[in-house]
């Protein structure tokens, strides 16, 4: 089982960079006590995304249950978010990957593949850092998250068998479908994400995940 870890931190943290219109989610789980000696396997990532899809589905909920306190918006319809996670290929990052996680030089970074730090900046709507510079909310972000160097950390990759080129092919390849509609807006060009991170030292498994468009 996993219990969310780091509530206090990751609310404010979550706060700051939705105030700078970052385009991610994320969630910091934990073993319980008496399974925290074991290693992390694919099954306990897969209950980790889960947990987290559960929060963004709670999430859009609640937006909606405000929105429609306004009379105008009483009969906006309810957001539909739908996944299954028995679909989900999960892809081990090597360590040129996940370092390339980590970095926060741009230029050609920026077009590489797990230039994770170029979305964090450049969503659809941009972003305004005003409160933090972008190096050091990342930074902050990626510590919350367990990404840190020298440690023997292990990313999963849920998404990268994703067909997001639609000139790739005319049929339909079930192995390359999204898992979950969340996904449907990132895949019109912006991209979309969905790694779980297992820290060893720390024994913490945290998820994040985006996917926006314009």
């Amino acid at each position: 089982m996993l219990n969310v870890v780091e509530q206090p931190t990751s609310a404010l943290l979550r706060q700051r960079m939705e105030r700078a219109g970052c385009a991610f989610e994320f969630l910091v789980l934990a073993p319980e006590a008496h399974e925290a000696h074991e290693a992390a396997d694919e099954a306990l990532h897969r209950q980790a995304v889960d947990l987290l899809f559960q929060q963004i589905k709670a999430q859009w909920l609640e937006r909606h249950r405000q929105l429609t306190l306004d009379p105008r918006y009483a009969e906006v319809a309810s957001p539909i978010m739908n996944w299954d996670l028995d679909k989900a290929l999960a892809k081990p990052l090597n360590h040129e990957e996940v370092t390339r996680l980590m970095r926060t030089d741009v230029g050609e970074h920026n077009q590489q593949p797990y230039a994770l730090y170029a979305d964090f900046c450049e969503p659809p709507y941009g972003t305004r850092f005003s409160d933090d510079t972008p190096q050091a909310l990342f930074k902050e972000w990626l510590d919350l998250l367990g990404l840190e160097e020298g440690e023997d950390v292990v990313v999963l990759s849920w998404v990268d068998n994703f067909n997001v080129n639609w000139t790739a092919s005319d049929e339909a390849d079930p192995a390359r479908e999204p898992w979950s509609d969340y996904f449907d807006d990132g895949l019109e060009w912006w991209g979309v994400w969905c790694l779980s991170i297992w820290n060893p030292k720390r024994r913490t498994l945290a998820v994040l995940a985006a996917s926006t468009t314009d």
